[in-house]
């Protein structure tokens, strides 16, 4: 038991359903204050028929089988079955319905140790840590979950523990066989029998004989206690014989068999393929889909925080196309410990799911993989995902759009498209996007995405210089000039979004495309007829609210954050490089000298931070005020470089480090110290500018947390000690 697994009060499951039943009753009953009870069996105790006797003596309880179900779909049941509508919306609103609950109302949920497609799974873990357990302290809802697996819960939980029940009704032999054994480190619960011969290959290493059919067939007459058949498959009679048996085994052989099924599976690929997903070819294509992420998760399953099987698995797009998303994202979050990483199609998965874009074919999803990897560049997964034999309802032809997660300047422009227009260029097909909230106009190429002109700010007129190249499609090519932006923004298609927030511009069809935009920019995608046959797939918010933490997502080429990446940000023109008769005696430290003689300091004022190359006072020595919050460790002398939050943004001249001046007591801001060299100030400057700009479009409350700690973590990788003052972080904590 870890040292975190709660202490319970250990009672008799003879004496459990009238002791829970007290507790019911009894609000002031101490215990479970929280009004959320685990339920911890033993041996053959068995919790699910003490919950079923405490709800049939509950009128109004409701009582929920958790097996393989996700968190998502177990608290949709739950919503339902307490008559809750506003789970038909997603997203949080349920919340504010099981506060409203005119009575106490009890909710038995059995078997969630077992909950997810696969045996290890991270769906029981994010039940337990999730918003329903929460609630259950400030709501007349009270909850009790058997839960025989006393590592996933925490130290402060409350429950019971079953006493063991004796003898078990079918006890197991003195020794199983390693057919019994291997089908146990299965992944999904229903094993077809090659599979079967699979797990039991990777069992015995040393052993080279083949592992027949008809030997696996005499096992499964010996053992029909414990085994039974399915139509797809063997599995066991009683899941806890698995798990006991997955607990016995050495982590050594976990990983070895893991590893063997991956590469087996991996393998299979070929055979399975199919244009529905490899789901859709049989019960060896089940197994696959279901199980291949998870079995790679844990094939490294002795070397904790090593993930390199599956993330090679994950960046295989021939193979990833079949996975279904929550089998993805279940793997990627065990294997991760935490957050599932950046730049791969789990992170793309995670942040899809936030948008609540979580289609309802394979195929769609493989779709939406598909045009994630496009706006992120990575060649080699779309070219992997096109070859994976599935049959794409629609793709993406190109992208200027920012995907859920992009954090990296180039994805800064075109900015927020609120609407579109077909129009032509010297004769060409192509895209009008119009801006908001400035109303600024940018015209695309329709078949390649091409920027042709543009963007012309905010006017009434379209510039002069471009009346005889734009003008309105017709069949001869020589449509009507057009002149004005009103005129554009009439002939924006009266269509619905794609997307209430991601994609909430009207869908635009030119030719065989569809043109989609939204605050992140505009794609293309082909056939528009494939879209708009996909285009029902409901994009409701999860009930159960983010499903892991992603890292950020840059193209895929992008080099590593520094001074640079400011250019893309406020323009090259903004810089002022200077000579070197232009700096002052004081300033000694080299490496300030060579940026400020080399790329320069660019001028801007932004979002409070203003930098003054081209002022008079630009470089001229500063005194740190007597009174100020706080004073920094060096002496100085300090140049002036701008302005801050309302104070100055000075160059230590001596050691090169960057420090805005506090001002009184009642500053803010903490950390007099931003950057520890000027260098890293305007790395750390373009990160920070790049993370308000794109928080500016983001209307996603789970995005917004997840911008802030990219902006953090790049800032902290850049500049530990210049990353702790805050001034970095307070506009997006504060804004």
């Amino acid at each position: 038991m870890s040292s975190n697994t709660p202490v319970l009060e250990t009672i008799s499951a003879q004496a459990a359903a009238g002791r829970l039943l007290r507790w019911w009753q009894d609000t002031s009953d101490p215990l479970a204050p929280g009004g959320w009870l685990s339920l911890v069996g033993e041996g053959a105790a068995d919790g699910g028929q003490v919950l079923r006797e405490v709800g049939a003596q509950v009128a109004s309880s409701v009582l929920v089988d958790a097996t393989e179900r996700t968190a998502e779909e177990l608290l949709g049941e739950v919503l339902a079955a307490l008559g809750l509508e506003s789970r038909r919306y997603g997203g949080l609103r349920w919340i504010s319905e099981v506060r409203a609950l005119p009575e106490r109302r009890l909710v038995l949920l059995t078997h969630v140790h077992r909950m997810g497609r696969t045996r290890r799974s991270y769906e029981a873990e994010r039940l337990l840590t999730g918003t329903l357990k929460a609630l259950c302290a400030r709501t007349g809802l009270q909850v009790i979950a058997q839960v025989d697996a006393p590592g996933l819960l925490r130290s402060g939980d409350a429950g019971l523990r079953l006493e063991p029940a004796g003898a078990d009704p079918a006890p197991a032999p003195p020794a199983w066989p390693d057919e019994v054994r291997a089908l146990a480190l299965a992944e999904p619960r229903t094993v077809p029998p090659r599979a079967w011969a699979a797990l039991v290959a990777g069992l015995r290493a040393d052993d080279g004989r083949p592992v027949t059919e008809d030997a696996l067939q005499t096992v499964l007459a010996e053992h029909d206690r414990w085994l039974e058949r399915r139509e797809d498959g063997v599995g066991f009679v009683d899941e806890a014989v698995a798990e006991s048996l997955r607990c016995e085994t050495a982590p050594e052989t976990v990983t070895r068999v893991n590893r063997h099924m991956t590469a087996w599976l991996r393998t299979l690929a070929p055979e399975l393929a199919h244009p529905d997903g490899w789901a859709a070819g049989g019960a060896l294509g089940t197994y696959a889909a279901a199980g291949l992420a998870m079995h790679a998760a844990q094939a490294d399953h002795e070397q904790k925080w090593t993930t390199q099987t599956l993330d090679e698995l994950v960046a295989r797009g021939e193979l990833v196309a079949h996975l279904p998303q929550t089998a993805l994202l279940d793997a990627a979050r065990c294997a991760h410990y935490g957050g599932i990483g950046s730049n791969s199609a789990a992170a793309d998965a995670a942040y899809l799911w936030d948008y609540g874009v979580v289609p309802a074919t394979q195929t769609a999803w493989a779709a939406w993989l598909h045009l994630m990897a496009t706006a992120r560049g990575d060649e080699d997964f779309v070219a992997g995902l096109l070859a994976s034999g599935i049959r794409l309802p629609w793709k993406a032809v190109w992208t200027r759009w920012r995907p859920p997660g992009g954090f990296h300047a180039s994805f800064l422009a075109p900015g927020v498209v609120g609407e579109t227009a077909e129009v032509r260029w010297h004769g060409r097909p192509a895209v009008a996007a119009l801006g908001t909230p400035e109303v600024d106009v940018s015209i695309w190429d329709a078949r390649t995405g091409e920027p042709l002109a543009g963007p012309w700010p905010e006017d009434s007129v379209v510039p002069e210089d471009a009346h005889t190249a734009l003008t309105w499609p017709d069949g001869s090519g020589t449509g009507d000039t057009i002149t004005t932006l009103d005129a554009l923004e009439a002939a924006v298609p009266g269509t619905d979004a794609a997307h209430p927030s991601l994609l909430s511009a009207p869908v635009l069809t030119v030719g065989e495309l569809a043109i989609l935009g939204g605050p992140g920019g505009l794609f293309a995608l082909a056939p528009a007829k494939g879209w708009e046959e996909t285009a029902g797939t409901p994009c409701r918010a999860p009930l159960s609210g983010p499903y892991a933490a992603a890292g950020p997502t840059t193209p895929r080429h992008a080099t590593p954050p520094g001074a640079a990446d400011l250019r893309a940000v406020v323009g090259e023109d903004a810089f002022r490089p200077l000579k070197e008769d232009q700096l002052p005696a004081g300033l000694e430290e080299d490496g300030a000298r060579e940026v400020l003689t080399g790329i320069g300091v660019p001028a801007f004022d932004e979002s409070g931070l203003r930098l003054a190359p081209d002022d008079d006072a630009f470089l001229t020595e500063v005194t740190w005020p007597d009174d100020a919050a706080e004073d920094p460790e060096s002496d100085g002398p300090f140049f002036l470089l701008g302005r801050w939050m309302g104070g100055d943004v000075v160059l230590d001249g001596t050691g090169g480090e960057v420090f805005r001046v506090p001002g009184d007591e009642d500053d803010p801001v903490d950390g007099a110290l931003v950057a520890s060299s000027l260098e890293n100030f305007l790395a750390m400057t373009a990160q920070w500018l790049t993370g308000l700009r794109i928080s500016r479009t983001v209307d996603n409350s789970d995005e917004q947390y997840a911008l802030r700690q990219h902006v953090s973590g790049e800032l902290w990788m850049l500049d530990d000690a210049g990353s702790q003052s805050d001034a970095w972080m307070y506009i997006f904590e504060n804004g």
